[in-house]
């Protein structure tokens, strides 16, 4: 029966491969398969360097968006309710500027 040993990864190894999976436009699958690691790992290694939950000497900035997709839809929710708003009252106006021209002939 083989045993399977642990390999261990030094920091900068960690680091490295963190800041290529967010920095490039490519699947942390795909970047964990060129780094010949598990994606959960990658995947661990970035929720431990990004979210800073483990001590270490570097860490990673988080570049993702300032927004959630929650925040993003409640705006957009917002923003469509003013322009039919908006849209009412500019076809609201044009049907009184007939109505008000008319009766100054």
């Amino acid at each position: 029966m083989k045993v399977k040993t642990k390999r261990q990864h030094s920091m900068a190894f960690k680091v490295a491969a963190v800041q290529k999976s967010i920095h490039t436009p490519f699947t942390v699958k795909s970047i964990a398969e060129g780094l010949n690691i598990h994606p959960k790992l990658l995947t661990k290694w970035r929720m431990q360097l990004v979210n800073q939950s483990r001590p270490s000497t570097k860490t990673v900035e988080n570049i993702g968006p300032d927004k959630s997709y929650a925040e993003l839809e409640k705006e957009n929710k917002a923003l469509r309710k003013r322009l039919k708003r908006a849209e009412l009252e500019s076809e609201i106006l044009k049907k009184a500027k007939e109505y008000f021209d008319k009766k100054l002939k």
